[in-house]
C-alpha cells in the first residue's frame, strides 16, 4: 500500500511539511521508516516514500523535537540541495536567485526532521525584515516659496535632507552573519504639472533655497494646488559575509505636498 489512514488527497494536494518517521509492519513484525505529511491545513497522512506523495516537493530547513533538520514541502523555496546521504542526512544550498546559479550560502551537513518540523526564516526574508524596519521615514522636504506663495514665472526650490549610508551585520537563525547595506541612491521629484526630475543622492544639490539644483518654474497657476511628489530611490542588499551581494527591490518612500500655485496679474493704472 501507498497510503496508510482514513483520507486520500487529490492530486495537487499542498503539504506544509513531510518528514520522515518509523513506523511497525504490523504483517512483517519489523520496522519500517515512511514518509507523513501535514497537508496543509489539515490532516496527517502516511506515504510508504517520498515519491508516494501526490505533489512536487521541495527541500526546506526547520527544527524538529531534535533540533536543525531538513524537511519537504509542496511549497516553493530558495533551498536546494547540494549532497544527499544514504541515512538521509543533506548538505543545502540558499540560492536566492530563483534562476540556477550560485548558492549563496550552504549548511553542514543535517539530519532528516523525524518529527513536525517549523520552518526556519531564510535568509531573505531576514534580510528584507531588517530593512523594511530601518527604511519607513518618508522625505521631509522643504519647499521656497512655502505652499500658498508659489507663483508662476518664478523659481521654486525643493530642499530634500538625505539620510546617510546605513550598514550593518545580522545574526541569521541559520547560523552565518548577514551583511546589510541600505542606502538613498537618488531622489524623484515629481513637481505635478508633467515635469518629473531625478536628482542624485547629493546634499548639494538637494540644498533648497538659495543654492540647490532642485528648482522648478510653474507656467500655470493652480489655485488648489499640484500635487509636488518627493521620493527617496532606495537601494538595499545583502549578503552572507564574503559572499556575493544580493539586491532587494524597496519601494521608494514619498512624500506629497499640495502646493497652490498663483499668478501675478500687472495693472497699468492712471
Amino acid at each position: 500500500m501507498l497510503l496508510w489512514g482514513t483520507y486520500l488527497p487529490a492530486h495537487g494536494e499542498d503539504f506544509s511539511a513531510c518528514w520522515v518517521a518509523t513506523e511497525v509492519d504490523s504483517l512483517l513484525g519489523r520496522e519500517r521508516q515512511i514518509t507523513r505529511c501535514r497537508i496543509a491545513g489539515g490532516d496527517v497522512v502516511d506515504y510508504a516514500s517520498d515519491t508516494s506523495v501526490p505533489s512536487r516537493l521541495y527541500p526546506n530547513l526547520g527544527t524538529d523535537l531534535t533540533g536543525e533538520c531538513w524537511y519537504l514541502t509542496s511549497a516553493v523555496t530558495r533551498w536546494v540541495y547540494l549532497s544527499l546521504f544514504v541515512n538521509g542526512d543533506a548538505i543545502l544550498g540558499f540560492d536566492p536567485d530563483p534562476a540556477p546559479g550560485q548558492v549563496a550560502l550552504a549548511t553542514e551537513r543535517i539530519p532528516r526532521c523525524t518529527s513536525e518540523p517549523s520552518p526556519l526564516v531564510d535568509p531573505t526574508t531576514e534580510a528584507w525584515q531588517y530593512v523594511t524596519q530601518y527604511i519607513h521615514a518618508p522625505p521631509t522636504p522643504s519647499v521656497n516659496p512655502i505652499p500658498g506663495d508659489g507663483v508662476t514665472g518664478l523659481e521654486t526650490f525643493v530642499g530634500v535632507p538625505v539620510p546617510e549610508v546605513h550598514e550593518t551585520q545580522l545574526a541569521s537563525a541559520t547560523g552565518v552573519t548577514l551583511d546589510i547595506y541600505i542606502e538613498v541612491s537618488g531622489v524623484e521629484i515629481d513637481w505635478g504639472d508633467d515635469r518629473v526630475d531625478s536628482f542624485p543622492a547629493d546634499e548639494a544639490a538637494l540644498a533648497g533655497y538659495p543654492d540647490g539644483l532642485a528648482t522648478h518654474i510653474y507656467e500655470v497657476k493652480h489655485e488648489a494646488g499640484y500635487g509636488l511628489s518627493i521620493s527617496y530611490d532606495w537601494t538595499a542588499r545583502w549578503r552572507v559575509t564574503g559572499g556575493e551581494w544580493e539586491f532587494l527591490a524597496v519601494p521608494d518612500t514619498t512624500t506629497i505636498v499640495d502646493y497652490p500655485v498663483a499668478e501675478i496679474v500687472s495693472v497699468i493704472t492712471e
